[in-house]
């Protein structure tokens, strides 16, 4: 069989060309041929990836990863995936479900279908398997993608379940990462008993502990975002330890964060007055007056969201941003009520309380 013109062109070529295709156009041209397929696997370099058990459920956490502000005056790495879920928003209603030919099926919705380097795996029948192989099934095949195209990969974006070690070492062995996002929401959370659940969390710490100490990436990071994770202050310290890169962080209900986090971004880490954007959301982080004097360390920071965290008033932030942080976009850990016709307290109808039965 003659081979296609195409694959005469230099490698270099094929390789830069392939690397604008989608993920989808991608993976149909890596079947055409043996080496189209080596091709393809060196071209992927940007992937958003999830795995959901039922399409709303898939559509449930792809909402909940656009509860992030996007800066309005500042680049963002992230503010591409935002912008691609937003625009589903706008094409039809999401179609009704196949019936799947073989034994996965990629996400059809429209919100599941956001941006052209995203994969969303929906797994059918998911309800007739117990959490435990699911869960197997997940991380084993997480892991495999990385570890496939732990060359290439420069931009990911993963929506876990779980963080185990296995996930860790495939993850910490990606050399051409340069932003990262990472997602943590467990399905079958509800389902689980506290001693699984507990389990979890302590092998997402060691998890965090084999990132934090040996990432191939960690010093040339450009981008990262953590949302949900089991990930202390000590960690993510050694984690940014060596790196002088980073222009964007953020840190989102990641509880095991506390307030030494402040200290070791504006004071401790080498690359504070290189970094742009920084959200630290809804880990109920506290900010007390001496770390105001940390958070103006960072000198570079041209958005920051404090989301979330307890600290002063927001008089006490916006007076300090005028005088001395000079922060063009700040949003203090309350949202303001100046201006709102919405009461600070919504009084409820009694009639309506008996109701509906509420005591």
């Amino acid at each position: 069989m003659k081979s296609s013109p195409l694959l005469a062109l230099p490698p270099e070529l094929l390789v830069n060309i392939l690397s604008f295709l989608p993920i989808t156009s991608l993976l149909k041209f890596s079947e055409t041929s043996h080496a189209s397929h080596a091709l393809a696997t060196s071209s992927l370099h940007t992937l958003s990836l999830s795995i959901h058990t039922t399409r709303i459920g898939g559509i449930m956490s792809r909402l909940g990863a656009t509860t992030l502000p996007t800066p309005k005056n500042t680049a963002s790495a992230f503010a591409s995936a935002r912008n691609a879920l937003s625009a589903s928003f706008t094409e039809s209603i999401p179609r009704s479900s196949r019936s799947s030919q073989s034994s996965l099926g990629i996400a059809e919705d429209s919100i599941l279908r956001s941006g052209p380097h995203a994969v969303h795996v929906l797994i059918p029948n998911a309800h007739t398997f117990d959490p435990s192989t699911l869960l197997a099934f997940h991380n084993a095949l997480i892991s495999s993608v990385l570890t496939r195209h732990k060359t290439t990969l420069r931009h990911l974006d993963l929506s876990l379940w779980s963080l185990t070690p296995h996930i860790a070492h495939a993850l910490k062995s990606l050399p051409a990462l340069r932003t990262l996002s990472l997602r943590i929401e467990d399905p079958n959370a509800r389902s689980t008993s506290r001693r699984i659940r507990l389990a979890h969390r302590l092998e997402e710490c060691v998890a965090w502990d084999i990132l934090a100490e040996d990432a191939s990436w960690a010093s040339a990071l450009q981008a990262l975002r953590i949302d949900g994770a089991q990930v202390s202050t000590a960690q993510l310290g050694k984690l940014l330890s060596c790196n002088h890169l980073c222009r964007e962080l953020w840190v989102c209900k990641c509880h095991n964060v506390d307030r030494d986090v402040w200290r070791y971004l504006g004071s401790e880490w080498k690359g504070r007055t290189g970094l742009q954007v920084l959200g630290v959301l809804k880990s109920y982080v506290d900010i007390e007056e001496e770390d105001l004097e940390f958070i103006g360390g960072m000198e570079g920071l041209k958005f920051l969201s404090l989301q979330g965290c307890n600290g002063p008033d927001n008089d006490v932030f916006e007076e300090r941003n005028r005088d001395v942080w000079h922060i063009p976009e700040l949003i203090p850990p309350q949202p303001s009520s100046r201006g709102s016709t919405v009461p600070a307290v919504i009084e409820v109808d009694p009639t309506y309380q008996r109701g509906v039965n509420i005591e």
